[in-house]
């Protein structure tokens, strides 16, 4: 699953203990400034806790453990620049990013659920 900014791994496995964890990846090159990391983590951090009691509960249904990586996926830049986007705009689009891509976990762990 992917967005413009952020890429996520979902890895699903059957447990007795359904739940979440959640892992981030935010390399220097992508991010050289380290404010620039941190906010990257924060956001995906601040849109996963929002919506992990969705996400347990999906997963608790399908009876599945669900572990997310969530990595940027390219510069924080604007392509062919070397300029950064506005602060309000990066992190408009980060969130709206990260919450699609937690929106998008939950809905395939109730696919998983319909299924089984």
């Amino acid at each position: 699953m992917q967005t413009p900014w952020l890429a996520l791994t979902a890895y699903w496995r059957a447990s007795d203990q359904p739940g979440a964890r959640l892992g981030l990846t935010v390399s220097k090159r992508m991010a050289r400034r380290a404010v620039d990391r941190a906010l990257v983590k924060r956001i995906a951090r601040e849109a996963f806790r929002g919506l992990a009691d969705d996400i347990e509960r999906a997963a608790a249904v399908a009876g599945m453990k669900a572990d997310l990586s969530v990595r940027l996926k390219r510069p924080l830049g604007l392509p062919g620049s070397r300029e950064r986007p506005s602060l309000v705009v990066l992190r408009g689009e980060l969130r709206a990013g990260a919450d699609e891509l937690m929106a998008a976990v939950i809905t395939r762990l109730k696919r998983i659920a319909a299924d089984a």
